[in-house]
């Protein structure tokens, strides 16, 4: 091994004795979750040698990715078909298998033996990724210890999909908040970290914020390997750390430019042009909430990016989704690296390409864990596919029939992966509206010109390198980095047009129409701009072919820069000063009902030890994003309904929900008693809890002593009030 990899070496030894010191007596959890990881990593290696044979580092960050969700998915498999419980020791086992099969089947290949893929082993690109993960993940694990509550915004609902799921012995599980029936939500992002907390020998409690700390540092770790994948097409020194790096804080750390207007420009304006009246203030989240927000109009939307989302701890599809995303684009790449024209492109050997396959699966696994990504990423891929049809010697025939074929290839393996799960869910859409409402064009500015500015730049740079009297000619002309990143970036540009065209019907209406859609899609535009944005600032300011490139490249930098403190004053803002000790909470996520409700967290306690899984315990109904539902979410025992407006979304039906709405509160509140047994006998109730929600919610037409007329009381303790918790054992 090379001086290099002895350097990320130490290094990575350094930060993991840091985080060691820093994380205290919460260390455990989290080093499981990081071997597990590697060993993973490691254990899918000579697949990722196979499906990236071109990329620096064999694939090896990739691999890791992949080799987690092809575990978890045959996991999911078993369980949906009741073949295989979901319990710690299959998850082990059917991790082991796939890792078993992967080695055996590199030891039977005869095209490459063992010993030429170790001997072949990069280690000095191995061990920097291994070092950049390394850096990110204990980073954000500090972090996490600083601000680690499940509370608040809809962290509440992700972490009862994961308690839930934990508790569940198959998939799909029941709903926790609507008993008696499975989930009908994207959940299998949440599905993914719960096999992943349970591969690591952790719980719930330290796996829901463990598996942001993998998201961040996987996120940072795959768009450094993508992007410095890109740049290494051509060789010029210090092309892919540059591009990495830049790429990392376009993608994981930036803002758009409204934070440079909002936080800095405006202020300090106010403040040299004297004016009256209260200075305009910047908190991290008007990022996100900017068309309809300010100025306010009756057009509310969203646009967040993964930097926002990080901060604000929400394990939520689209974060869970972001590796999956990232590694189809670098399955792309790869198969533009591999199929070249000069290689000579066969249509047939391509659709027999394992990369063309795990881009289906991939895309089936979106289906299940963010449904938006798929129509998008299906799209990015087509067209990556065509333009590689279209710089291979085939005609124009034979390039729209290879591409349909291709297309329809992935979408029968993403059907396929995925057909357990559209088995038993009902969809949420409600069709195609077309957009009454359009973002004013400086709005559209503020967030987007410098990304579409720099795409605008790189399309002009190419074409005017461009050579050739056909499209086939022209195509071939083109350097592959820069074609694969205009592709990917002109797709994230129509990903921002879309929303003033169409829009996704849902439940939300009036003044929400469009807030689904613009976040969804501008989202991903975020990402796919984002590595955009970092390769073209790369070229424009190291490897200008003009001196007035390089100048704009350099004011470039600047902006992409300081946008990228966007995350450090979102950090300063949500949790504070993250080296104030007496900040450390340390790394469990359920810790937030002991300060709130501190009666309350001895009776959920007492639940999750004596209760068995899957009990339906009774708990009153409340709004969303409040502690209403703690119970359910803190043990993953289900209740007859929890958040109404989610159930709503779920169910696509208000009227089924407000009717177990009704039907809560005459159990707690109906004097006619035969008409509550039937209630509880609909459900099949096994338990009533009696709390401070319910005392809160019912007050005096709850009568305690009634409820015992249902059961017998097995647990009771009195708070700091008055009030009395109970769980009622019902008896009918």
């Amino acid at each position: 091994m090379k001086a290099k990899g002895w350097v990320f070496l130490i290094l990575t030894m350094l930060v993991i004795w840091a985080g060691i010191m820093l994380t205290g007596e919460d260390v455990l959890p989290a080093i499981c979750w990081y071997v597990m990881l590697l060993v993973i990593a490691i254990g899918f290696y000579p697949l990722a040698s196979l499906l990236f044979p071109r990329f620096a580092d064999k694939g090896f960050a990739f691999g890791g990715v992949l080799g987690f969700i092809c575990c978890s998915w045959l996991m999911w498999i078993l369980s949906s078909l009741h073949i295989l419980p979901f319990t710690t020791l299959w998850v082990v086992v059917t991790a082991v298998i796939c890792m078993a099969a992967v080695w055996i089947t590199a030891a039977l290949d005869k095209r490459r033996s063992l010993k030429i893929l170790v001997t072949e082993l990069p280690m000095e690109e191995i061990l920097c990724h291994i070092f950049v993960f390394t850096l990110a993940f204990f980073f954000f694990v500090y972090v996490k210890c600083v601000n680690p509550d499940a509370y608040g915004t809809e962290r509440m609902m992700d972490y009862a999909f994961m308690q839930t799921m934990y508790r569940s012995p198959y998939m799909p599980a029941e709903d926790m908040w609507f008993a008696g029936e499975s989930i009908n939500y994207y959940y299998y992002g949440q599905y993914l970290c719960t096999y992943l907390t349970k591969l690591a020998f952790t719980d719930v409690s330290f796996g829901y914020n463990l598996s942001l700390c993998m998201c961040f540092a996987l996120c940072v770790t795959l768009v450094f390997s993508l992007a410095g994948e890109a740049a290494s097409f051509r060789k010029i020194p210090l092309s892919r750390p540059v591009t990495s790096v830049l790429s990392v804080i376009a993608v994981c750390f930036a803002a758009s430019s409204h934070y440079i207007i909002f936080n800095f420009l405006i202020p300090h304006l106010w403040d040299m042009m004297k004016l009256e009246g209260n200075k305009p203030s910047f908190w991290y989240a008007d990022a996100t909430r900017y068309i309809g927000y300010h100025p306010d109009t009756d057009d509310k939307t969203a646009h967040e990016f993964p930097a926002y989302s990080f901060l604000l701890g929400d394990l939520h599809a689209h974060v869970i989704n972001i590796f999956v995303v990232l590694t189809i684009l670098a399955l792309l790449l790869s198969f533009m690296k591999q199929h070249t024209e000069e290689d000579g492109y066969k249509p047939k050997k391509t659709a027999l390409d394992p990369k063309l396959m795990l881009i289906g699966g991939l895309l089936g696994i979106s289906m299940m864990e963010n449904f938006w990504d798929f129509p998008i990423y299906f799209i990015v891929a087509g067209s990556v596919l065509l333009a590689i049809s279209l710089r291979s010697g085939m005609t124009g025939k034979e390039v729209a029939l290879t591409t349909a074929l291709q297309g329809v290839e992935v979408l029968l393996i993403a059907f396929a992966v995925s057909l357990p799960f559209h088995l038993g869910f009902k969809g949420m859409v409600n069709g195609i509206g077309i957009s009454e409402k359009h973002t004013p064009v400086y709005q559209l500015a503020i967030l987007w010109a410098l990304p579409l500015s720099l795409l605008a730049a790189h399309i002009i740079a190419m074409l005017g390198q461009a050579e050739g009297e056909n499209l086939r000619a022209v195509m071939r002309s083109f350097d592959r980095a820069e074609l694969f990143i205009a592709l990917i970036g002109l797709c994230g540009a129509g990903l921002i047009l879309m929303p003033e065209l169409i829009y996704i019907k849902d439940i939300y209406t009036g003044s929400y129409k469009r807030f689904n859609t613009m976040f969804k899609l501008s989202y991903q535009a975020f990402i796919l701009l984002g590595l955009c944005t970092g390769f073209s600032v790369s070229r424009m300011a190291f490897r200008h072919r003009t001196p007035g490139e390089k100048k704009w490249g350099i004011i470039a930098l600047v902006l992409l820069i300081w946008t990228g403190g966007y995350f450090i004053t979102g950090l300063r803002m949500s949790a504070g000063n993250i080296f104030d000790r007496e900040k450390f909470k340390g790394l469990r996520a359920d810790r937030y009902l002991e300060r709130e409700e501190p009666a309350d967290a001895m009776a959920v306690e007492w639940i999750k030890s004596n209760v068995p899984a899957g009990s339906l315990v009774l708990e009153s109904p409340g709004s969303s994003y409040t502690l209403n539902n703690r119970v359910s979410v803190l043990t993953g025992c289900p209740t007859i309904i929890g958040w109404h407006t989610h159930e709503w979304l779920w169910r696509n039906n208000v009227d089924v929900v407000n009717e177990r709405g009704t039907e809560v509160d005459n159990i707690y509140t109906s004097a006619d008693t035969a008409h509550v047994r039937g209630i509880l006998e609909k459900y099949g109730v096994d338990y009533i809890f009696v709390g401070s929600c319910e005392y809160e919610k019912y007050g005096l037409t709850m009568d305690v002593n009634r409820l015992m007329h249902y059961g017998e009381p097995v647990y009771s303790a009195q708070g700091e009030s008055s009030e009395v918790d109970y769980v009622i054992k019902v008896e009918l």
